[in-house]
């Protein structure tokens, strides 16, 4: 099923795979900024844990430059 922009009048869909999608960030400050960025109201009273499991923003929102394309995986713990 797929997932839609949350940005004001955009239509994209995660299921486009020209376009990348990201969660919005569990951080308080970081969750903040995004959130007035949207200029959606409705979102204003939702947690940083509600809109990072609910929402998403696709890559046409954001500069180019401000997104890693480097994935870094976590190692394993020792047992």
């Amino acid at each position: 099923m797929p997932n839609f922009c949350t940005a004001p009048n955009c239509t994209r869909k995660s299921m486009q795979s020209d376009v990348a999608f990201f969660k919005f960030p569990r951080d308080l400050a970081k969750c903040q900024k995004w959130v007035e960025n949207c200029k959606t109201a409705d979102l204003e009273d939702k947690t940083p844990d509600q809109l990072n499991k609910h929402y998403q923003l696709c890559a046409k929102h954001f500069d180019t430059s401000t997104i890693c394309r480097t994935i870094h995986f976590a190692e394993a713990p020792e047992n």
